[in-house]
């Protein structure tokens, strides 16, 4: 798949998820759940395409290597999420759970302007 579409997609699912997180935050739309969960998977899988192209390339290893441990950590911690949460400490896992989100966005638009660079 291209490096634009990939980044593409990654954009404006991403920006779909972050509505779908304030919408669960507020407690409005918790019957969208599994579709936040496919949605995040398929991110971290197009972030797992760019990691695979960046290391074709030969792009920097230190990033490609924390890219790739970004895009196997973030689906984890998101599915853990639940089980972390109580009363006291919600606001911070959420919180931790879009910086998370946001930092996978921000790597696939590294590796998609390194590798838009390389091609």
């Amino acid at each position: 798949m291209k490096t634009k579409t990939l980044n593409m997609f990654i954009r404006i699912a991403g920006l779909v998820l972050l509505v779908l997180g304030i919408l669960f935050w507020l407690e409005i739309a918790e019957n969208l759940v599994l579709v936040h969960i496919v949605l995040g998977s398929l991110v971290a899988l197009s972030l797992l395409g760019l990691v695979y192209k960046a290391y074709k390339l030969g792009i920097n290893r230190v990033l490609v290597v924390v890219s790739l441990l970004w895009a196997l950590a973030l689906p984890a911690f998101g599915l853990i999420q639940k089980n972390l949460l109580d009363n006291s400490s919600h606001w911070i896992i959420s919180g931790l759970h879009l910086l998370c989100a946001l930092g996978a966005i921000g790597l696939a638009e590294i590796l998609g302007s390194k590798i838009c660079k390389k091609e």
